[in-house]
C-alpha cells in the first residue's frame, strides 16, 4: 500500500518537473526511497544559511525526517541535506510551508523569492510565515513533540479564521513588495518542550501564532502585535468569521468592511485618507460579570476596533510601509494616480488619517431577542 501511494505521488509531481536535470521517474528512482519534503526554514547568521527540512508523517504514519545543515549558499544547504540522507531522495514538490527565521527574513527576502522562483520543483504558491527568532527551532525542535511542524502549521491554518489571521504565499508577498508597496505575512514564534511543558491535548499549539511580519522590498520592517495585525486585517482581507473578546464579552464578527477614500485639494493633491469600517458581530458568550446592554456593547466594540484599526494605520505611517494598500486606495482616479502615485512614499507618512468605525450586534446573547 505504501508502494501504491508513494507512486501516486510522484505521479501527481511529475508535470511541474521541467529540464532533465529535474525530471524524476519510476525507473530511475526506486517509489520507496523518495522522501517528500513539506516544511522548510531557512536562517542566515554569521555569513551562512541554515536550511532545515521536515518530511511530515508519510503513509501508513512513516515517522517524519527531520533535518537540518548551514552553507554559504541555499543551493549547498540542499545539497548537504541531501548528503546527510544518502538512502532517501528528497523530493521538494510538496513543500506546503515556507518559514524564514527573524534574521532571514530581514536579509534574505530578495534571494529566497528569485530561488523559488527559478526552482523547477518548489511553488511561489507555498505559504510563507515568519519566525520570531530561528526557523530551526521551529521545525527542529517540533520533531521533540509527537506533531511534527507540518501538522502543527496546518492546523494553525485551520484556526486562522478565528484568530483574525490570515496565511499568505510566496507569491502574494513578492506581488505586493515588487509594487513598492508592503506586504504582510503571518509571524509566530517556536514553543519546544524547553520552553514549557505541554499536556497532550496542547501539542498542536507548540507553534503560538503572533499576528503578522511586515515586509518590504529589503526584508523585514517589523512585527505587528496581534491587536494591531487585526486592525490590519479589518483593512486588507475580509474579517467574517473572527472571533474577537470585547469588555470580557466574546464576538464573532458576521461580517465586516472598510472604505478608504483620499482627500484632495484643488490641484489634485492628496492631503488626508478617510477611513470608515462597518463590523457587523453576534455574541457568542457573554463574561460572567456582564452588565453591559447591547447598545453599550456596540460602542465597546466600536471603540475597541476603532483603536485597532488606528494602530494600524499609525505603523504604517510611522515606518513609511504601506502594508494596508492605502495608496491604491486613495489614488483610484486617473488623474490622481497619474499624478501623485510616485510621490505617495513621501506624501504618505504625514497625511492626516480620520477613522470611524461603527460596530453593530445584529445577534444577541439573549434568546429572548
Amino acid at each position: 500500500m505504501r508502494r501504491l501511494l508513494l507512486f501516486i505521488y510522484v505521479c501527481l509531481a511529475l508535470p511541474v518537473l521541467t529540464g532533465c536535470g529535474a525530471t524524476l521517474s519510476a525507473d530511475r528512482h526506486d517509489v520507496e526511497r523518495l522522501l517528500l519534503i513539506q516544511t522548510m526554514g531557512l536562517d542566515s547568521g554569521d555569513g551562512r544559511l541554515t536550511m532545515s527540512v521536515s518530511s511530515g508523517l508519510g503513509p501508513e504514519d512513516r515517522p517524519s525526517l527531520v533535518m537540518a545543515a548551514g552553507a554559504a549558499s541555499i543551493e549547498d544547504a540542499i545539497a548537504r541535506l541531501q548528503n546527510y540522507s544518502p538512502e532517501n531522495q528528497l523530493f521538494y514538490a510538496h513543500v506546503q510551508y515556507l518559514l524564514l527565521g527573524e534574521d532571514a527574513a530581514r536579509s534574505e527576502l530578495q534571494r529566497v523569492i528569485q530561488w523559488v522562483d527559478r526552482s523547477p520543483t518548489l511553488r511561489m504558491d507555498t505559504d510563507m510565515l515568519v519566525v520570531k527568532g530561528s526557523a530551526k527551532d521551529a521545525v527542529v525542535g517540533s520533531s521533540q513533540q509527537s506533531t511534527d511542524i507540518t501538522q502543527r502549521l496546518a492546523s494553525l491554518d485551520r484556526q486562522s479564521r478565528s484568530n483574525g489571521w490570515t496565511m499568505h504565499t510566496l507569491r502574494e508577498v513578492a506581488a505586493a513588495i515588487s509594487q513598492g508597496d508592503g506586504a504582510l505575512c503571518m509571524a509566530v514564534s517556536a514553543q519546544t518542550t524547553e520552553d514549557r511543558v505541554f499536556s497532550e491535548d496542547q501539542q498542536a499549539d507548540a507553534v503560538i501564532p503572533e499576528g503578522y511580519a511586515v515586509l518590504d522590498e529589503n526584508g523585514l520592517v517589523e512585527f505587528l502585535d496581534p491587536e494591531t495585525s487585526m486592525g490590519a486585517e479589518f483593512l486588507t482581507g475580509d474579517p467574517t468569521g473572527f472571533l474577537i473578546t470585547v469588555s470580557g464579552d466574546t464576538l464573532e464578527i458576521l461580517d465586516g468592511a472598510a472604505k478608504i477614500e483620499g482627500r484632495f485639494d484643488e490641484t489634485g493633491k492628496p492631503v488626508g485618507i478617510a477611513v470608515r469600517c462597518e463590523i457587523h458581530t453576534g455574541v457568542l458568550e457573554k463574561a460572567k460579570d456582564s452588565t453591559l446592554s447591547d447598545k453599550d456593547l456596540e460602542a465597546a466594540l466600536s471603540r475597541t476596533a476603532g483603536r485597532w484599526v488606528r494602530a494600524a494605520l499609525d505603523r504604517a505611517q510611522a515606518t513609511g510601509c504601506d502594508f494596508l494598500g492605502l495608496r491604491a486606495a486613495v489614488l483610484r482616479k486617473p488623474n490622481a494616480a497619474a499624478a501623485w502615485w510616485d510621490e505617495w512614499q513621501s506624501l504618505f507618512p504625514s497625511l492626516p488619517v480620520t477613522v470611524t468605525v461603527a460596530g453593530h450586534i445584529d445577534r444577541s446573547y439573549d434568546l429572548a431577542d
